[in-house]
């Protein structure tokens, strides 16, 4: 079925998205809630601004103090170090058992990316700008410089950079029909980033004023002419895009949807691919029955970057099919308006009343009510104000003044503390307001708090964490997403190598091997196909921060020694595993070596495990030649108890048909019967052992 959208790498100036709908798009930006402001302002507050221009005016006028006292901050740093203090290893899970050696190389190459693009940092960056504002962007590209880090970039976005499809539902913006990304860069950068309109960035820049020579307007390139027609339409204010005096322009970046309707198959593996009728591959798959065709529509996305009111470029996204390459971290969203908001929202309003009740509370304790007669004095009224205010001031009474009875009647310097101590009663309620409103106890910030055991500390320690909980699992989820994005782009670039040798278990010699990615075999097939990997990403359920490992080591520690010498040793390995100290991988290798603690044989190299066959087949054939003497020695005592059985049978014969009374003749008789009985004893005995040793072989064989 035909295409309804453009495929081709350049769009031409008649496709793609174009300035009609880019004026279109920002005059829907301009109708949006505006949300960006409130959270410029919770920001602010972290910074300490909370007071505005226009209310230090009118203290200074009034002659109270200007005092901030952030409580914000430290609450706010808490939940960030949490973060930290918490983060888990991302790990890939495979959906099927044969994908498990694809797994462990694929964890390898996803671990060296991450850490090379510096995933962590950019996410802690997303996560306080989720936590303060309420949103924060993390972008994920390859790396086109070929001197700085590794293949690819992880980085955090301002959030004043994006604007995204309102009516998007999915916390990943994954049903967004656009994301918008502005921001400004100097000339200099844009012409030497996109050489083949460096003459539209100039003109631009000059304001086309030495390209409208109506003369040779007709001789000039066709491409410059419609970007002055399109300068001449745009309707906005040309400081929107650009900065003469600092030689700027604005890039603005336009991610879109085009919406494809046609055939696709569907492969035994669970793939499903576009069909293509000009691919022999398809057409053998869909013609031997192993794949099935059908009609679906998707969505394919594509990148359009003005420069203004100039589309400088108009090609499929350079970001996975199916994926944007900016991931949102969401806070939490208003039910009404859907705007983004974060925990300092919450705070704002008791941070307020704390400065205001800290600056009365200050003022409270310096003013000074002044009381007096209009002749009390010969000073001004200033001086006399500036003498009251002072410790040691000094205040000459008027002797001619009318009122001479007592100076009490005359001149009056009072201070109300009462109200002072209210106002202070009421600001230490409104600092409690401050965590209780973001979930945050004196325990987590290392303050003293009520509790006193360990157990009840831990209890509200785990209460905070709770209190946190759905604003964390917005954040894990968007990490998620973030390492989704590094993964595709990563299978994309692999599935284009063949034969990839990858060591895993780099740092445990034990488990250590090398996994062969894309494995391909003389008669073409391939083993390892990363195109084929099907897994997910998951957060690990073990945290890996030093604080952790060294709790869990103690508590391992003591359950360890309680446990029996033998299973001491087993289990020795595994509490060094998670100590911090040096050469801890050699010291675990001679632990396992001395405990003759096996590998399990999915660790095994070829050769370690070619020689643990052939050490299995030796114990095999011992324990058969074991098995082999106790069946001959079980058979030699069965036949010593028929013999001696045949013998008392035939002495007792002779007994009775004799019937010899004599006195020898019995004494004789009850000795072989008492050597028979004798016999039997030690056969059976004999019999138990054999069978209870042949038992143990078995067990020990099972």
């Amino acid at each position: 079925m035909p295409s309804t959208a453009i495929d081709n790498d350049e769009a031409k100036p008649e496709h793609g998205f174009s300035l009609n709908q880019l004026l279109s798009l920002i005059g829907s930006i301009d109708s949006m809630p505006d949300w960006r402001q409130p959270a410029q302002m919770c920001c602010d507050y972290y910074d300490g601004d909370q007071i505005t221009n226009e209310v230090k005016n009118i203290l200074d006028e009034r002659g109270q103090p200007v005092i901030v006292n952030n409580l914000i901050a430290p609450v706010i740093d808490a939940i960030l170090g949490m973060e930290a203090r918490t983060r888990t290893d991302l790990m890939l899970s495979a959906d099927d058992e044969q994908g498990d050696q694809l797994r462990d190389a694929l964890q390898e190459k996803f671990s060296d990316a991450w850490r090379l693009a510096r995933g962590d940092r950019a996410n802690a960056d997303a996560y306080a700008s989720q936590i303060k504002s309420g949103i924060g962007w993390v972008e994920v590209i390859r790396n086109t410089d070929p001197f700085s880090g590794g293949d690819y970039k992880v980085k955090s976005i301002r959030r004043q950079e994006v604007w995204w499809d309102w009516h998007s539902e999915e916390p990943d913006c994954s049903d967004a029909r656009w994301i918008l990304r502005k921001r400004w860069i100097d000339i200099d950068d844009a012409k030497a980033n996109f050489p083949d309109h460096a003459d539209i960035i100039q003109n631009s820049v000059g304001q086309w004023a030495d390209f409208a020579n109506l003369d040779s307007y007709e001789e000039m390139d066709t491409g410059l002419q419609s970007a002055f027609n399109d300068y001449q339409s745009w309707d906005r204010k040309e400081s929107e895009w650009l900065n003469q005096q600092r030689k700027r322009v604005l890039m603005q970046t336009v991610y879109y949807k085009t919406w494809r309707r046609g055939y696709v198959l569907d492969l035994p593996s669970g793939r499903t691919v576009e069909f293509n009728p000009n691919n022999v591959a398809h057409c053998v798959a869909l013609n031997t029955g192993r794949a099935t065709k059908r009609v679906a529509s998707w969505a394919k996305i594509r990148e359009a970057w003005f420069v203004g009111p100039h589309r400088i470029i108009d090609r499929p996204c350079t970001a996975p099919d199916g994926y944007y390459p900016l991931v949102p971290f969401f806070g939490y969203r208003k039910d009404k308006s859907g705007e983004p908001y974060g925990v300092v929202s919450r705070m704002i309003s008791a941070q307020d009343e704390i400065n205001v009740r800290r600056m009365k509370l200050t003022w409270l304790l310096q003013a000074k009510r002044i009381i007096a007669d209009a002749d009390a004095t010969n000073m001004s009224r200033q001086r006399l104000v500036e003498e009251a205010e002072k410790p040691d001031g000094y205040i000459e009474l008027n002797p001619d003044r009318r009122n001479k009875k007592s100076i009490s009647e005359t001149l009056q310097i009072q201070q109300d503390f009462n109200v002072a101590s209210q106002q202070f009663q009421v600001m230490q309620d409104a600092m409690k307001q401050i965590q209780d409103c973001a979930g945050v106890y004196n325990s987590m910030l290392g303050q003293d708090s009520s509790a006193t055991s360990g157990v009840a500390i831990n209890s509200l320690v785990e209460q905070g964490a709770t209190t946190l909980a759905e604003i964390n699992d917005n954040f894990h989820y968007s990490r998620t997403r973030v390492a989704d994005l590094l993964m595709a782009f990563l299978i994309e670039d692999l599935a284009n190598k063949n034969n990839i040798a990858v060591t895993v278990h780099k740092d445990d010699a034990f488990k250590k091997k090398q996994v062969v990615m894309n494995a391909t075999a003389d008669d073409g097939t391939m083993s390892n196909d990363v195109k084929r990997w099907k897994g997910h990403i998951t957060q690990a359920p073990i945290q890996n921060t030093p604080s952790y490992r060294a709790q869990m080591a103690m508590q391992l520690t003591n359950l360890v020694g309680s446990l029996p010498p033998e299973v001491q040793v087993a289990t020795l390995d595994m509490v060094i595993e998670l100590m911090d100290i040096p050469n801890k991988q050699e010291i675990i290798d001679r632990v396992r070596q001395v405990a003759s603690i096996p590998k399990a044989k999915e660790d095994m190299t070829p050769e370690e495990l070619q020689a643990a066959e052939i050490q299995q087949q030796k114990q095999q054939k011992i324990e058969e030649m074991q098995m082999q003497e106790l069946q001959a020695a079980l058979e030699l005592a069965q036949a010593k108890v028929a013999e001696l059985t045949a013998k008392t049978e035939e002495t007792s014969r002779k007994v009775i048909s004799a019937d010899v009374n004599d006195q020898k003749t019995e004494a004789e008789a009850a000795k072989v019967l008492q050597e028979m009985r004798t016999a039997q004893a030690t056969a059976v005995a004999a019999k138990d052992s054999i069978l209870s040793g042949l038992d143990q072989q078995l067990a020990a064989i099972g």
